[in-house]
């Protein structure tokens, strides 16, 4: 399926952004049957804040003044927190699970029943929360804040003053704002490692910014929250709604599915 942004389009609504303006990235994913949860909106996180709230404009000018490309407000540890979770979206947290699996083989005894309740558990939930994420990508279409900050004379709101030059510390990726795709990953992998495994026990390495260690849910997810605003590519409300979602997901995944045998 395709996703076209409707013509002309309203204050509010996603459509493609620079520099590449690439459509709508697998809107299909929204709308796929979930494996483990009963339906994508199970958990739906509802709308993103109206344009004329306040905190709306709140959230307007905090990733405009600390998710610029060259933000006076953001400090390096905060720019290093945005890169190190742009970067391990995929391979490296992947592969954070699969040294936590192995040094649990090693450590404590786990059998092959142990790991692959683990791996399921955690895929399965990954999968899901996805899908759950993507399907308010598609309902909600939210613009992302590169949209909003350019167009904000455009948005109805006199609290709100557009920046038609303002660029994001990194590339916006090329799908809705709401919620975020990333803190709904983080929320699903620290609620299911941290039952499956009794604890939050992550060593993860950025090409960029080098090896985190995570034993802390709270302080992974605010971590990740943190770091999409500082970016520039999300509103801080995306990030938290997502990783609630995420972690609904993981919990309903493990009481319904993955809970222990014995």
């Amino acid at each position: 399926m395709t996703y076209t942004p409707p013509d002309p389009t309203p204050p509010g609504v996603w459509r493609p952004t620079p520099p590449g303006f690439v459509p709508f990235f697998d809107p299909w994913l929204g709308q796929v049957d979930p494996l483990v949860i009963a339906s994508l909106n199970q958990f739906d996180p509802g709308p993103p804040p109206a344009i004329s709230s306040d905190l709306y404009v709140d959230e307007f000018e905090e990733v405009r003044d600390y998710g610029a490309s060259g933000s006076l407000v953001r400090s390096d540890a905060q720019t290093e927190t945005a890169r190190f979770f742009s970067d391990i979206a995929f391979g490296p947290m992947q592969a954070a699970l699969r040294d936590l699996a192995m040094r649990r083989v090693s450590s404590t005894g786990w059998d092959i029943s142990d790991s692959a309740r683990f791996f399921a558990g955690v895929e399965t939930s990954l999968a899901d929360g996805a899908g759950s994420a993507w399907n308010g990508k598609l309902k909600y279409h939210w613009w992302r804040p590169i949209t909003a900050i350019r167009e904000a004379d455009t948005d109805g709101n006199p609290a709100t003053t557009g920046v038609p030059g303002w660029e994001p510390l990194l590339t916006t990726p090329p799908y809705p704002d709401w919620p975020s795709g990333l803190c709904e990953a983080v929320g699903v992998v620290t609620t299911a490692v941290s039952r499956l495994d009794g604890q939050l026990d992550l060593y993860i390495t950025s090409p960029s910014t080098g090896l985190r260690h995570y034993d802390s849910v709270a302080v992974m997810q605010q971590d990740c929250i943190d770091a999409r605003v500082w970016s520039g590519i999300h509103f801080r409300t995306a990030d938290m709604v997502a990783a609630a979602l995420g972690t609904h997901v993981a919990n309903w995944a493990l009481d319904h599915h993955f809970a222990p045998t014995n």
